[in-house]
């Protein structure tokens, strides 16, 4: 299993110093609104994923009056102890490295630091835009399909020097030039997310059912490519809109327009379900990707838990945590209370918890929870 040992941060928000050994199981930081809690989660995603999930401002990261931040971790996989960390300061400059040794690219990072993340905001995947359904498609292909990064830059490429050519209003044969890159990385990419979603949809089954079982029907999932279904060959919709996409500087259609929806009974997920049971589907669609990439790699995830008590009611919070157990899932969660914790999870061996209050954290037992 994937497992974080322990946690540094130096100058993180308003965390001046921090050091947190976890427990195999659930990990709890118990604090008031704005203690700091949340800034250990954001720690932990930014070193894994290279951003914040709460701010597009790096500096913004790093503690008022200090220079920089520093954020250190291991993580084990299996029998392997990887040292991991991530410097950056305030003139920008930033540090990754893994064992020592300066990566080159956060996808190095990401590999080996498996970590899903369910915030209050997470409910939003259902209503807002493809942006953030594309992004929890490709992180899961990301970690099922070694080749799928190497695909994902070559289109990354093309589209870039195509996009540049379709700007710069160049002839339509130059701006074609990138044409057979752009096909070439695009089927690829459309197989690999077709086959992904396949393999994901049984495991979303089951744990809709386990988390709603109320629903009379299981989730549809639907794939969209990102080019009109009117026209099921990419090369065509790329050829039939050149001259739209020269008008408008960019390309219209592709791999980078990709999304996926969910239905149940012919309804659009954000229209048949409550907003409770919209978190608890955003549970199920991270609890399902969890069980593919332990089927596949043979490693878990690592579960991050931005105010469990604000997502989930008390009855739906223990079917959860349940969930993870089975699971094998290492667990960080924040609370305003340990007592919005269930007892059950709390009563585990390998059950640790701290309590935050002005950025400083603090080992925290079960007789003083509040």
């Amino acid at each position: 299993m994937s497992r974080l040992v322990n946690l540094q941060l130096q100058h993180f928000r308003n965390i001046d110093q921090a050091h947190l050994s976890f427990g195999a199981g659930i990990n709890v930081i118990a604090g008031d609104n704005a203690a700091g809690k949340t800034a250990v989660i954001e720690a932990l995603w930014t070193l894994a994923s290279g951003r914040s999930f709460r701010t597009a401002q790096p500096r913004q990261l790093i503690q008022h009056q200090q220079p920089g931040l520093v954020i250190f971790c291991e993580v084990e996989q299996g029998t392997q102890r990887h040292r991991l960390g991530l410097s950056r300061q305030q003139d920008g400059q930033v540090r990754v490295r893994i064992n020592g040794d300066t990566i080159r690219t956060q996808a190095e990072m990401a590999a080996t630091l498996p970590i899903q993340l369910l915030t209050p905001e997470s409910h939003r995947l259902l209503e807002e835009g493809p942006k953030a359904r594309r992004h929890y498609l490709d992180w899961g292909c990301f970690h099922a399909q070694t080749d799928f990064m190497q695909h994902w830059r070559l289109y990354q490429r093309a589209l870039k020097q195509r996009n540049r050519a379709l700007r710069q209003q160049l002839p339509a044969d130059q701006v074609q030039l990138w044409d057979a890159q752009l096909l070439a990385a695009n089927d690829r990419l459309h197989s690999l997310r077709h086959d992904y979603i396949h393999a994901l949809t049984p495991f979303l089954e089951t744990y809709c059912q386990a988390l709603m079982p109320e629903l009379s029907a299981p989730p549809q999932v639907s794939f969209r490519p990102g080019w009109p279904q009117a026209q099921p060959d990419f090369g065509q919709a790329l050829q039939s809109h050149l001259e739209k996409d020269r008008k408008q500087g960019f390309t219209q259609y592709g791999a980078h327009r990709a999304d996926m929806r969910f239905r149940f009974d012919k309804m659009d997920a954000q229209m048949a379900l409550s907003r409770g049971q919209q978190k608890l589907f955003v549970c199920a669609l991270l609890l399902a990707q969890a069980a593919l990439y332990e089927k596949l790699s043979g490693q878990t995830v690592i579960m991050l838990i931005d105010d469990l008590p604000a997502e989930l009611d008390a009855h739906h919070r223990q079917t959860l945590l349940t969930l993870l157990q089975e699971l094998g899932i290492q667990s960080l969660l924040t609370t305003t209370s340990l007592n919005l914790i269930p007892e059950t999870a709390r009563d585990q061996t390998d059950y640790q918890a701290w309590c935050i209050e002005n950025g400083q954290l603090h080992p925290l037992s079960e007789s003083s929870a509040s």
